[in-house]
């Protein structure tokens, strides 16, 4: 596809329909053809080449249709802008693809002008930067799939532990669907993670280190942990101070923490913080004796909890079983939610190839905050 789509994005013309649905090219309106430009100031060749770095970051099975192009001048400088319509494939979702796209027309030197809903779908804008100015280059209009048989069993991954590198982010994307990245503060990405995740469309969550039963790991912890001799007051103001690290969190789930989630005087505490702001929280429910679900049960916080765990064991072979069972599991209940590692190779590749599987058994990826009740 990616040979397809640059020629296009440089030809500006649409490939004749291939699907009955798929709408007829508007005709292309007349526009006046600039002077020649002199050597050098033609933008057209940079533009093109953007266009083209974009749409092939499209999600697999997408139908789209160029809507034609304008010229454009800017003293000197002569460029196009190029107008997409996009048909999203079943499953796919509107906010992932967005943020694949976003990240496509950065690392190819582009610019996001503007990115904003329209109707079910999400309207983007890239620029060009071209000396010193900033070109409008490409419109494109993501629509998600008309499919009205959608799949209705749900399934949720969080990736655990991120933000030591900004790379976790680029594995989280590369699944092309929804996902929840859930963030330790206080690292040294964790507040560039955070924004670019949900400047990406992905859900992010405050990763908040909270006391273990093992004193070794406990003491690994650092200064922005719950732990279970803090006064509630004290606690309150650590979950503050933790969610101000990770801006644009969401909500919260636990790292470690199987002594300080079983005591329910300190998920009293943590979770009055989240209430606050009308956040969740999801337990990792790293000990059978969590009282998390109860006690925000008892304060009216929405709650889920973790039912597999991804890759305990890393290698792909045993994350592709874990994957299996975390359908088997949604399938039974209706939903399930996994957790994995984003700084560990193999989860979110082997979950990108597994999506289609999922998808085929009637399984779909949604933010973890979708299932929190």
């Amino acid at each position: 596809m990616a040979g397809a789509v640059a020629g296009l994005a440089f030809a500006c013309t649409r490939p004749p329909a291939q699907r009955p649905a798929q709408l007829p090219t508007p005709p292309r309106v007349q526009t006046s053809t600039p002077p020649p430009a002199p050597a050098g100031l033609d933008a057209e060749p940079e533009a093109a080449a953007l266009r083209g770095k974009v749409l092939e970051a499209l999600p697999a099975g997408s139908r789209w249709e160029a809507l034609g192009s304008e010229a454009r001048q800017d003293g000197s400088l002569v460029w196009r802008r190029a107008r997409y319509r996009v048909q999203l494939p079943a499953g796919a979702n509107v906010k992932a693809a967005t943020g694949a796209l976003v990240k496509a027309a950065e690392d190819a030197g582009g610019v996001l002008l503007a990115s904003r809903p329209e109707g079910r779908g999400q309207v983007l804008e890239v620029g060009l930067e071209h000396q010193g100015k900033v070109l409008p280059v490409l419109r494109v209009h993501l629509r998600p799939s008309e499919d009205k048989s959608s799949p209705q069993v749900r399934v949720a991954v969080v990736l655990d532990d991120a933000g030591m590198r900004l790379d976790e982010l680029d594995r989280a994307l590369r699944v092309g669907r929804p996902l929840t990245l859930a963030i330790l503060p206080g690292l040294p990405h964790s507040e560039e993670l955070a924004r670019r995740a949900r400047q990406a469309g992905l859900e992010v969550l405050l990763h908040l280190p909270m006391e273990p039963e093992d004193p070794e790991l406990a003491s690994q912890l650092g200064e922005l942990a719950v732990r279970v001799d803090m006064a509630e007051e004290d606690i309150v103001r650590t979950v503050k101070s933790a969610l101000r690290a990770v801006p644009g969190a969401v909500g919260v789930n636990n790292h470690m923490g199987s002594k300080a989630t079983a005591d329910p005087r300190v998920m009293r505490a943590v979770l009055r913080a989240l209430r606050e702001d009308g956040m969740f929280f999801v337990d990792s429910r790293t000990t059978p004796k969590s009282s998390a679900e109860v006690v925000a049960k008892e304060l009216g916080v929405r709650v889920a909890r973790r039912m597999v765990f991804l890759d305990n064991d890393p290698s792909p072979e045993a994350v592709r079983t874990q994957i299996r069972q975390l359908v088997e599991l949604a399938r039974r209940h209706g939903s399930a939610v996994a957790i994995g590692h984003a700084n560990r190779p193999h989860t979110a590749e082997v979950l990108a190839e597994m999506v289609p599987e999922m998808e085929r058994a009637g399984v779909r990826l949604v933010p973890v905050g979708e299932l929190a009740r």
